[in-house]
């Protein structure tokens, strides 16, 4: 008895073109390059100082001045969302970096010994995904 393995003939392209005519997918990839280009953007420009309080200004609804509105002490609420994007991105590499850090050499310590080794990081595993259920 033999074992056949059917490959696909799909590209790239085509997987591409695909996700893009689901309508959830091209919502979430424009908000998420719209997310992106405000912290790239906030590198170099922000509308307002996000640590300047102006109280006169206080929870001034969404207008050409502030298109997000302002906060309850007069903040900029488009500039804060613009920071706390470079922010966000940046504790989401630091996590993947640590993530492949501690998990990449992991897995390949459990796969090239196998066995015991292999079942018990499994189980830890295990445990670190159950942990939040467990909450």
């Amino acid at each position: 008895m033999t074992l056949q393995i059917e490959m696909s003939e799909e590209t790239f392209g085509s997987i591409l073109g695909k996700a893009f005519r689901n309508t959830a997918f091209v919502a979430g990839f424009v908000i998420t390059l719209l997310i992106l280009a405000m912290a790239v953007v906030s590198y170099g420009w922000t509308p307002y100082d996000v640590t300047k309080l102006v109280i006169s200004d206080k929870t001034q609804a969404p207008s050409l001045a502030h298109w997000f509105g302002t906060d309850h002490f007069g903040r900029d609420i488009l500039s804060m969302v613009m920071v706390g994007a470079r922010n966000s991105i940046a504790v989401a590499l630091v996590a993947v970096g640590i993530g492949m850090g501690v998990g990449v050499p992991l897995g390949a310590f459990a796969a090239a010994r196998g066995g015991l080794v292999d079942e018990a990081l499994m189980r830890l595993n295990d445990l670190v995904f159950a942990f939040p259920a467990l909450l």
